[in-house]
């Protein structure tokens, strides 16, 4: 089954309809309630997929999350949607994009880099360039003594260091004071 979707421009493109939640859908299964309340939770509400699998109530997010994203039907309805949303708001990755690149390009000429910084990091992070990370340490603190806690934070703080990269500036003498010291009094 092929409807039409009116795009931006005003051209059509054939793209399959996915049955909305509860409907039966001839080509596969259907979309139950949960698996929509992720996806609207993960699109609309700006969630990352953990995030969102956690809203919408699953019991192991982390994981929940990668498997619905890898579902066929699931991944089929959130390509609809971001369609949707893309026809209704004219807005896509793309576009998106170029406009970040000139917001960064634009504030980088006026000086103000911080703003420049921002733009392109929101820009490598929608081209999926950029991604972040974090990493959660689950330790027993409550059966730990003072001694072994302080030992702990050790080892992280020394794992910590070894990954950092020194970017201090040597300490030099500008050229117009070593001039200056250099003259007879």
């Amino acid at each position: 089954m092929w409807d039409n979707v009116l795009l931006i421009g005003g051209t059509t493109a054939g793209i399959r309809s996915m049955p909305k939640v509860g409907e039966k859908n001839p080509n596969g299964p259907s979309l139950k309630p949960q698996q929509q309340t992720f996806l609207n939770n993960f699109l609309h509400k700006d969630m990352t997929q953990t995030a969102a699998a956690r809203a919408a109530g699953y019991k192991h997010p982390n994981v929940q999350a990668v498997q619905l994203l890898n579902t066929p039907h699931v991944r089929e309805r959130l390509e609809e949607m971001r369609v949707e949303l893309e026809s209704k708001y004219g807005v896509n990755i793309t576009k998106s994009v170029r406009d970040m690149q000139m917001l960064r390009d634009e504030a980088w000429a006026a000086g103000n880099y911080s703003a420049a910084i921002k733009a392109e990091e929101l820009r490598l992070k929608v081209t999926g360039l950029m991604v972040n990370r974090s990493h959660v340490t689950h330790e027993k603190i409550d059966s730990m003594d003072k001694d072994e806690i302080t030992k702990k934070l050790q080892v992280i703080m020394d794992r910590a260091k070894s990954r950092m990269i020194d970017v201090t500036p040597e300490a030099t003498e500008p050229e117009h004071l070593t001039e200056i010291s250099e003259k007879p009094h």
